[in-house]
C-alpha cells in the first residue's frame, strides 16, 4: 500500500511538472500582492495558493517592471481568510545587514517555508537606473518574489535570482523600489501583523492552475 501511494504521489508530481512553475509573494494590503515579475510570465493562469485551506485563489496583473523583475498582482474574488501583511522597509540597507529569506519552493509537496539566512555584501547595478543587492547565500527555485526580512522584521528586499557571476550569492530587488513601484500605482500597503512567517504566500503560474495536488481547478 505504501508504494503504491509513492507512485501515486509521483505520477502527481509529473503531471504538474507540464507547464508549471511557482514562486513566492507577499502581500502588501489586503488586495495586492508583489512577487517577481518572471514568476508569472509565459502563462496565463496565476493564482494565489493559500497553503493552509488548499485553495487557489485566482488573480490579476495590475502592472510590472522587466528592469526590477517585481509585478503587482491584484486578487479577483476574496479568500476564505484575511490576508496577512507584514511591513516594508522604506529605507536603504546598509552593507552587512542581515536578512532572513523565506518561500515555498515545492507547496504542493512541502506546506513548510524554507529559510536561509542571508547578507547584504555590496549594491550592484547593471546598465539600468537601478541597483539591487547582491547578499551572501543562495536561494532556491521557487523562492523567487519572495521576501526578505530584516532583523526587526521588516520586508527589506525581494528574492530576485541566484548569482551567476559568484558562487554562494544571490540578488534581490531592494524594498525602496518596492515602494516606489506602488506609489506609482497609487497602491498603500497596510501591514496587519508582526509574524513573519504568515505573510509568506506562495504563487503558482501555469497551463492550468489546481487546487491541490490531485484535483483539478480549471482550464
Amino acid at each position: 500500500m505504501i508504494r503504491l501511494i509513492g507512485i501515486i504521489l509521483a505520477f502527481a508530481v509529473m503531471a504538474f511538472a507540464e507547464g508549471f512553475h511557482n514562486g513566492t509573494g507577499f502581500f502588501v494590503n489586503s488586495e495586492y500582492i508583489v512577487t517577481a515579475a518572471h514568476v508569472v510570465s509565459n502563462y496565463g493562469r496565476t493564482c494565489y495558493y493559500d497553503i493552509q485551506n488548499d485553495t487557489c485563489y485566482q488573480v490579476h496583473v495590475v502592472d510590472y517592471d522587466l528592469e526590477t523583475d517585481i509585478v503587482l498582482l491584484k486578487l479577483d474574488e476574496e479568500p476564505v481568510e484575511m490576508p496577512r501583511v507584514c511591513r516594508i522597509a522604506h529605507n536603504e540597507l546598509p552593507i552587512g545587514e542581515e536578512l532572513t529569506s523565506y518561500g515555498y519552493p515545492e507547496p504542493f509537496l512541502d506546506h513548510d517555508l524554507t529559510i536561509i539566512p542571508l547578507s547584504i555584501r555590496m549594491q550592484y547595478r547593471y546598465d539600468g537606473n537601478y541597483s539591487y543587492y547582491r547578499v551572501d547565500g543562495t536561494l532556491q527555485l521557487g523562492m523567487s518574489g519572495g521576501p526578505n526580512f530584516t532583523t526587526d522584521g521588516r520586508i527589506g528586499g525581494v528574492s530576485k535570482s541566484i548569482s551567476t557571476m559568484e558562487r554562494n550569492t544571490s540578488n534581490l530587488v531592494k524594498s525602496t523600489e518596492v515602494i516606489r513601484f506602488l506609489r506609482k500605482n497609487g497602491v498603500q500597503e497596510y501591514p496587519n501583523t508582526k509574524n513573519v512567517k504568515k505573510c509568506v504566500i506562495s504563487i503558482v503560474n501555469s497551463k492550468k492552475v489546481f487546487r491541490s495536488a490531485h484535483e483539478e481547478w480549471g482550464v
